[in-house]
């Protein structure tokens, strides 16, 4: 993320005189006082006013026996002449980038020592290595099936052919298929227009490969100058032997990786495309599981879920879930007989059970019985539990369901579906600009080239038995551990000194990676201490969910990803340093106080996952030991009218995450807020957490300061909240990716009536009222949108209706997607109204566009039917997904560490794939939108094709 203009500088500090108020205004960016070092600068701001101003050094950012270090990426040009050619996207983008442009992985400030690499930007080159026009390039899928292996294809096809490159085949059957080129496809954008809405691959994947200097000859033989190769860390191990082979024969051959697996278990990247989707499938097998489990007599609901080697598949369906009462991975240590033990004990007392069980815990189990290495884990755990009860003579059935091949062999959801464009873009991208031997990947939220020896290298990724992860599940299920007496719970430590990559990377400084004029700004936040005497309680989370060395203190900072856009890039950037939320050994409120009280409230429009977070928010305080939690039903408004706040109890959210919406009852508008303030105070409220965006968290930084005036001690956290991801700085908003795959539905909803009714054009109206990232990206992810309207863009009617008229004479149906907030731009809305909010009441574009197009295409005689869909409503309503419900999850449990440490004023947020505590303010200063000069909106243009219709 850019971090806006307007934010630039820390809030309040920590180290504030008690005897001073809690000020938490002013920019998050402030302007620095002009110094010149030689050095990138540290700058630490209190209120608005510059603290410090210091050349930056290796301690404030990172432990000083880290080291930096950069990855070396293999070019063509190190051994044969580049053709040099100007690439044919000139015309089209404007976000050309180098090879000086890279990425360095986010800093953390702690006790750890590791190493931090820099790593090469992704993206188009301003000249090519090949001429398009001279390439032939080849398509593989290796391994097991994905979601999104079809989207993945399409895209490189679509971007080749971009680029100009005509002949492309798609190799049939895995490395095996190289050996038969009389089988291979020639793909072309026609032939993959559709197949991305299929599972699976069009290509057919497999195992296995013949000697690679054998294929590397037949590559050769047809010419072959890019080759994509498609699959996990076994399958890039091969594609660098073929690689290898290729420098053998002396054959100049780009080779790229894009990495997949939905076992996520590839080392360094943020995640491999289809594990979401995955995931989302694997909660729904979870979800009915859990209702054979409670609606049928002494009934265990149990569910085998794909995970050989690494259970994060597991792990995440089941934090997604929440009702499951046991999990087993395949990292884990288990008595056989503690695990019948439990269950026993789960139907002694609750009557039902959820088991979910990865596949590859055949070899975990320890005890008299084991399963044999034939033996399908699930029906033996199935069976082992069966007899247990029956030698006991008691009672149980056990509903067993296996969605092995069922959670991969779908199509990607919109989230996927979008980073497997992605992927597959820059994939191309590197290719024609000559890398080899490189895997595009995310690594903290930035799309780079790895070296791909060096990814295939390292050891996979697996579940921390020790991590936080494996601590919220633990929190989730309520298991007992499980280890064996005497033996150690295994430790599965993160990979974080990765050797294979050091030996293909080299150390620099700080002051090579920085430059002269970078910033690193210090995002201070508030602390009650600083006004009120901290209690100074030792957590009771020690004592039940969490390890010692999970804990965080209050040094524990982090940054944001430094990246440099390049060689030209020598304007000065400012990073934010940011403290990282998440449990601390000492509290400043005494859970046990009863006569404290805790509040949660939900403002503005509602959102997939509100429910979620309130579920969280409920079973994390109870977990701490507060007994008295409050709903306020109705808002801001609702403050102000306790009498009808109802006390909420791990009981009665157990199953509100089911459901959309929020039990709360969301609403706009607020009484003053001094007012609220004194409600709270009445009702002794000491946490307070506020659900929604941005207008909303301003409202609870004006509560704050209204508590100040009176002198209410009360931690106000805020959780911020809007489909429309129109809140600066973080990563995403929660319920964005649950929206943009129902809105992407209602657009292949709208692609079926236009291609099955004759001169037929789909409408579909979606949410975003001043941004476009809903539509934009559920357009992306469909793929078969001929027209997408954002507000960010400048729209002349006419040439509109012209293009529209066009399109429908040469295909006879189309695809149109508007934004709402089209509504203030194709039409002008200067009716002055605003609703509750204080939002500007728009016109209905929607219906508009309908009327006009349809008057246009009447007066050209072009004969049209216009099928409107508008499911604006529908895309919030429903509950949250698989990745949305576990980040609500993860948000409402970080807010519940921060209201306990003391901490207030503050948002939690994930910045960079790290979650973090930010002033308020910060994401309040302004909101981020479509950059229509971005690579989104490139992406979006691309996908669309449709020209420019500025006036």
């Amino acid at each position: 993320n850019s971090v806006p203009a307007a934010l630039l500088s820390p809030s309040a500090t920590t180290t504030r005189a008690k005897s001073k108020p809690l000020i938490a205004q002013g920019p998050v960016f402030q302007v620095t006082p002009g110094k010149t070092f030689k050095e990138p600068a540290y700058v630490v701001m209190d209120a608005g006013t510059v603290q410090s101003y210091t050349p930056l050094k290796q301690h404030d950012i990172m432990h000083p026996k880290s080291e930096l270090r950069r990855l070396r990426v293999p070019h063509l040009s190190d051994k044969f002449d580049s053709s040099s050619v100007p690439s044919p996207l000139s015309h089209m983008t404007a976000s050309f980038v180098d090879r000086g442009s890279w990425a360095l992985q986010a800093l953390h400030k702690n006790t750890e020592v590791r190493a931090y690499y820099q790593t090469l930007l992704a993206g188009p080159r301003k000249l090519l290595h090949f001429n398009p026009k001279e390439i032939t390039a080849a398509i593989v899928t290796c391994g097991g099936l994905c979601p999104g292996l079809n989207s993945v294809i399409r895209e490189i096809v679509m971007m080749l052919h971009l680029y100009g490159v005509d002949r492309i085949y798609g190799i049939v059957g895995g490395f095996k298929g190289v050996m038969t080129p009389e089988n291979w496809l020639e793909l072309s954008p026609d032939t993959v227009a559709d197949i991305h809405i299929r599972g699976g691959t069009v290509l057919v994947s497999d195992r296995g490969n013949p000697p690679h200097s054998e294929m590397a000859k037949v590559l050769k033989d047809h010419g072959v100058r890019q080759y994509f190769v498609i699959g996990g860390d076994g399958t890039l191990t091969g594609a660098m032997q073929t690689y290898d082979a290729m420098c053998e024969l002396n054959w100049e051959c780009a080779v790229v990786g894009v990495p997949k697996t939905i076992d996520n278990d590839i080392a360094v990247i943020d995640k491999t495309f289809g594990f979401d989707t995955a995931c989302t499938e694997a909660k729904k097998a979870i979800d009915s599981a859990y209702v054979e489990a409670t609606c049928n007599a002494n009934c265990i609901g149990l569910v085998k879920l794909l995970g050989k080697e690494s259970g994060f598949v597991s792990l995440n369906a089941v934090l997604a879930s929440r009702v499951v009462d046991l999990c087993l991975l395949p990292e884990m240590a288990v008595d056989m007989d503690k695990v019948l033990a439990y269950c026993e004990e789960l139907m002694s007392t609750k009557g039902y059970g959820v088991i979910v069980v990865s596949q590859g815990c055949g070899m975990l189990f320890q005890g008299e019985r084991v399963p044999g290495p034939e033996d399908d884990v699930g029906v033996w755990l199935k069976d082992e539990i069966l007899a247990r009860f029956k030698q006991k003579s008691k009672t149980l059935t056990i509903k067993y369901i296996d969605p092995t091949y069922m959670i991969r062999a779908v199509p990607a959801n919109a989230s996927d579906s979008v980073y497997c464009s992605v992927l597959a873009q820059h994939a191309v991208n590197g290719a024609m600009a000559g890398f080899t031997g490189v895997t595009v990947a995310k690594v903290y939220e930035r799309i780079v080239y790895l070296p791909t020896l060096a990814l295939a290298r390292q050891q996979r990724k697996s579940v921390n038995t020790k991590g936080r992860w494996f601590s919220r599940l633990l929190f989730s299920t309520k298991q007992p551990d499980l280890t064996p007496d005497g033996e150690l719970s295994p430790v599965t430590p993160q990979i974080k000194d990765k050797e294979a990559l050091k030996s293909s990377s080299r150390p620099v400084s700080i002051n090579m990676a920085l430059d002269p004029g970078d910033e690193v700004h210090r995002l201070e936040v508030i602390n009650l201490a600083c006004k009120w005497p901290s209690r100074n309680i030792e957590t009771p989370l020690r004592r039940s969910v969490l390890d010692g060395e999970l804990f965080l203190n209050n040094n524990a900072w982090t940054t944001q990803t430094f990246q440099k856009w390049g060689a030209s890039d020598t304007s000065g950037r400012k990073v934010l340093q940011m403290l990282r939320s998440g449990p601390r050994e000492i509290l400043h409120w005494d859970p046990s106080d009863l006569s404290n009280a805790a509040a949660i409230v939900t403002c503005g429009g509602i959102c997939p996952g509100l429910n979620s977070v309130i579920r969280e928010v409920v079973k994390m305080l109870n977990a701490y030991g507060v007994k008295k939690i409050y709903g306020i039903i109705g808002g801001f408004k609702g403050c102000v009218a306790p009498e009808t706040w109802i006390e909420l109890t791990e009981k009665g959210v157990q199953d509100i995450h089911n459901e959309g919406g929020s039990v709360l009852v969301s609403d706009r508008g607020n009484p003053p807020h001094i007012e609220i303030a004194k409600s709270l105070a009445n009702k002794n409220i000491r946490q307070y957490f506020v659900l929604g965006g941005d207008g909303t968290n301003k409202g609870a930084m004006q509560t704050f300061d209204a508590m100040q005036e009176i002198d209410h001690e009360c931690s106000v956290i805020g959780i911020p909240k809007t489909i429309d991801n129109d809140i600066a700085l973080l990563d995403t908003s929660f319920g964005f990716d649950t929206a943009s795959t129902e809105a992407a539905k209602a657009i292949i909803s709208a692609y079926v009536e236009s291609t099955t009714n004759a001169n037929c054009i789909g409408l579909v109206k979606l949410m975003g009222r001043h941004c476009g990232f809903i539509a934009a990206l559920a357009t992306i992810a469909a793929r078969v949108v001929d027209v997408c309207l954002i507000p960010e863009m400048s729209i002349s009617k006419e040439k509109l209706l012209d293009y529209v008229a066009e399109v429908m004479r040469r295909k006879q149906h189309a695809v149109i997607v508007v934004a709402e907030g089209c509504g203030d731009t194709i039409i002008s809305s200067d009716s002055g109204q605003t609703d509750a909010g204080g939002n500007k009441v728009l016109a209905d574009v929607g219906p508009y566009l309908k009327e006009e197009i349809t008057t246009h295409c009447k007066k050209l005689n072009i004969p049209l039917s216009v099928k409107y869909i508008d499911p604006t409503y529908m895309i919030r309503s429903v509950p949250a997904n698989a990745y949305d419900s576990l980040y609500c999850a993860t948000l409402a449990q970080q807010a519940v560490h921060g209201a306990m440490a003391g901490y207030s004023g503050v948002t939690v947020g994930k910045v960079d794939e790290r979650y973090v505590m930010l002033p308020i303010h910060a994401i309040t200063k302004g909101t981020r939108s479509v950059d229509v000069k971005g690579r989104i909106y490139e992406r979006l243009i691309a996908t669309t094709k449709q020209p420019s219709f500025a006036p």
